[in-house]
């Protein structure tokens, strides 16, 4: 066999002496189905299988993050393979930053500091850290360690605006723990996104959204001199993502979109790339997956559910499945969504049973969390809590940041029992008082679900550290029934979620609570 070069830099990466049956072999590797083949002609007419490669044959070049799989596979068939890159920046922050009191001392948590070393090893990454792990935290020891220009991306304002807040808090508390680093102590971090465009040159929150928008090239139907204004402010945002040498991605899964993409084709000096995710390749089109890899790299560390709950870092779940009566309407054959607003929103015989598991939690004191789909149904639950005396809030997608984080904070100090919130609460919740979920939802997205899941296992700071989790199982209905079988296939087939799902007759036990 031949031996075979791979040359990269942070964006591409090529073939070098590779033959024939080298190539096709990667070609292979790193193609993918393309949604909507079957609409196009040459498929239909059988001239084109429907599938496309990241691998570009004539100029035998893929996208970097693919470097450690072609390695590995090209490998595995007898190839000698070398790598050939220019050496990682170094990295400019100390082995192990220190910025509040937490430190290291607790090693249920080596696994944050191992993140960033292997990110420091490796230059790209995706850290797959079950939701209650600590991702953000990791961003901000990675980053301290690397300390070179960085950018933190994610689709979300909430998650942009709390992300510089701890960063500043983060490059302060490194000012006061390494005496080098004091001229860090008044930093301010650059916020590219929700109509702010204030770049710094150190470190930077974005969203994905103002990025892409920025990039658009310039629109042949306009005036000329709003095209030159379009192509003035796409090659000013190229140059400011061409100055990032680390880039974060937070909620990674997403990075699977053309904007997520592109933003990562533009940064070319961005040798170190962390994502953040729970929920890696769970996109059902396979082009999305690959996209994640070709932006980020391979999974490099994995800390799964089971590992956290078994420290005590998250709450251990109890997962109890219900099964609401036949609402009057609902058949097997109910199409969607008349199915929903009927089985799901509109179900009496549903919703009696989540009041009913929502009052017996806050009689021994447990903050309940209920989750939704729907406005109006939010709404039904709301008044429906208030009508049995307990003290709820709903709060949806229209809510501010400061009306959310005032209602957490009501719920953790009990001056509420129970919030009833939508996708809003889907992400960036840290509220340890919670010890109900309940999923009215339904649905049957495995990423939000497991977020959901997320919402409540937190540690606790007092009582058993355990979480009760009711969901239903919508047996009326086909469309909702499958959706409930999903659900439970999830719970059954994560290790630390399947030991504890409730049967027959069994209970959530509320001994250990007053």
């Amino acid at each position: 066999m031949s031996v075979i070069q791979i040359a990269h830099n942070a964006v591409d990466a090529k073939l070098i002496g590779a033959d024939r049956r080298a190539e096709l072999f990667v070609q292979k590797l790193l193609s993918y189905q393309v949604q909507g083949a079957e609409t196009v002609t040459a498929f239909k007419q059988g001239h084109w299988d429907g599938r496309s490669s990241f691998y570009e044959m004539r100029h035998k070049r893929f996208p970097a993050g693919f470097v450690f799989l072609v390695q590995q596979r090209l490998t595995k068939l007898g190839y000698t393979v070398q790598i050939v890159r220019k050496p990682l920046p170094p990295p400019l922050g100390p082995e192990k930053p220190v910025f509040d009191e937490f430190a290291y001392s607790n090693p249920d948590y080596d696994y944050q500091l191992e993140t960033a070393n292997r990110l420091v090893k490796h230059g790209r990454m995706i850290a797959q850290i079950a939701t209650g792990g600590g991702k953000s935290r990791v961003a901000q020891i990675a980053t301290a360690r690397i300390l070179r220009p960085t950018l933190f991306l994610t689709t979300r304002s909430v998650l942009m605006y709390q992300m510089r807040d701890h960063f500043e808090r983060m490059l302060k508390g490194l000012a006061e723990h390494h005496p080098e680093l004091a001229h860090l102590k008044d930093y301010h971090v650059g916020v590219i996104g929700d109509g702010h465009y204030e770049p710094r040159r150190f470190v930077n929150v974005g969203m994905v959204q103002t990025f892409a928008h920025r990039l658009k090239e310039p629109d042949p139907l306009k005036s000329n001199e709003e095209q030159r204004q379009q192509a003035e402010i796409r090659q000013k945002t190229l140059r400011l993502l061409e100055m990032f040498e680390f880039v974060i991605l937070e909620e990674a899964h997403e990075a699977s979109g053309d904007s997520y993409y592109e933003i990562m084709a533009a940064c070319k000096n961005a040798h170190y790339r962390l994502a953040l995710t729970a929920t890696p390749f769970m996109k059902e089109d396979e082009e999305a997956n690959k996209r994640l890899m070709a932006c980020s790299g391979p999974i490099g560390i994995k800390v799964t559910e089971k590992t956290l709950i078994d420290k005590g870092i998250l709450a251990r779940p109890y997962f109890k499945f219900l099964t609401p009566d036949k609402p009057p309407g609902l058949f097997k054959s109910t199409p969607w969504p008349r199915c929903y607003e009927i089985g799901v929103v509109n179900s009496a015989p549903r919703n009696a049973m989540i009041i009913r598991e929502a009052l017996r939690a806050v009689k021994h004191n447990l903050a309940v969390l209920i989750l939704v789909a729907r406005q109006s149904h939010g709404k039904i639950l709301e008044k429906a809590m208030k009508d049995n005396g307990i003290r709820c809030e709903f709060i949806f997608g229209e809510s501010d940041q400061l009306t959310r984080q005032r209602m957490l904070n009501r719920l953790a100090n009990g001056a509420i029992q129970v919030l009833i919130g939508s996708t809003i609460l889907d992400v960036g919740v840290d509220v340890p008082a919670i010890g109900m979920i309940i999923i009215a939802s339904a649905g049957k997205a495995e990423v939000q679900f497991r977020q959901r899941i997320g919402r409540g296992l937190r540690r606790k700071k007092s009582g058993p550290n355990v979480a009760f989790i009711v969901d239903f199982i919508d047996g009326h209905n086909n469309i909702l029934m499958r959706h409930s079988m999903q659900r439970r296939a999830i719970i059954q087939s994560t290790p630390g979620f399947a030991e504890n799902i409730l049967i027959g007759n069994q209970d959530f036990d509320f001994s250990g609570f007053s």
